[in-house]
């Protein structure tokens, strides 16, 4: 039986090798862009009850993934599929992620297997931790605005229990799938959040882009991946043109499938729950 990484890679590198968890992952992907693409169609009052339903179906696809290639290979495959179709979850704006935040504690409560009830409290970590990225985004960055004093942004950010709430998910993923692979996830979430600050192509913010990601201790293969999204980042609010972004996307979703095969080099055994 091949390990992790092996899986992942040969599912990467030839999609068609296995021709069941290539129609499950394309159905995955043709979900999530049908969900954006009702989020963005109807009001908020529709959005609001098919989203839940479409959110359990994404769930389930998942899991029936995972049985095909285990845990950890089921959420790599998903996330570097996101990045190539656009289709992160992280597009929804907050509201509509709350509401499947009270889908995925359900889920997780009421699954009769054990792999789906760890998918479905992985989810329910990843949507926690998408909302906590969002806010800091919102908050924490905000250096030089005069509406949110740093004092006001640092008590906006302990009252909502920042630290408490994203730590506390960070480690349950972590006891799941091991730290690596939990770190490549929670990345490409944040990266993927529609609502987010953008570092600017300045010489101070140039700097930071250079200094955070060494200052994560993590291994080389985030380290690289983060500051690569920093500066793509940049380019954005530079206004480069879409070519150019294309480009940097595919530079970026080589480090990506690079930084998930490291991650599950080294996964707990837990992350092998499903695979046949």
């Amino acid at each position: 039986m091949p390990n992790p990484r092996e899986l992942f890679l040969a599912q990467i590198r030839t999609p068609d090798l296995d021709a069941e968890v290539y129609e499950v992952r394309k159905g995955l992907t043709n979900l999530k862009r049908e969900a954006l693409a009702q989020a963005t169609s109807v009001d908020d009052q529709r959005a609001r009850l098919v989203m839940p339903q479409l959110y359990e179906q994404m769930v389930q696809l998942e899991v029936q993934l995972a049985g095909h290639v285990g845990l950890g290979v089921a959420l790599a495959l998903s996330v570097v599929d996101e990045h190539y179709g656009g289709s992160s979850l992280s597009r929804f704006d907050r509201e509509l992620r709350e509401h499947m935040s009270d889908t995925a504690t359900q889920l997780a409560q009421r699954q009769g297997s054990r792999l789906a009830r760890m998918i479905g409290q992985i989810e329910a970590q990843r949507l926690i931790w998408r909302h906590s990225h969002e806010f800091m985004s919102w908050l924490a960055f905000r250096r030089g605005d005069d509406r949110y004093p740093a004092k006001d942004r640092l008590e906006r950010l302990d009252a909502f229990g920042v630290q408490q709430r994203l730590l506390e998910a960070r480690s349950a993923v972590v006891g799941a799938v091991g730290v690596r692979l939990s770190a490549a996830i929670e990345g490409a979430d944040r990266f993927n959040l529609s609502n987010r600050w953008r570092l600017s192509p300045t010489p101070e913010h140039a700097l930071e882009r250079y200094v955070w990601p060494l200052l994560s201790y993590m291994p080389a293969a985030t380290v690289k991946v983060e500051r690569a999204r920093w500066e793509y980042d940049t380019m954005v609010e530079s206004g480069a043109p879409d070519q150019v972004l294309e480009g940097e996307r595919s530079k970026l979703a080589g480090m990506l499938e690079a930084q998930m095969a490291e991650g599950l080099a080294d996964a707990p055994e837990s992350a092998r729950s499903g695979q046949l």
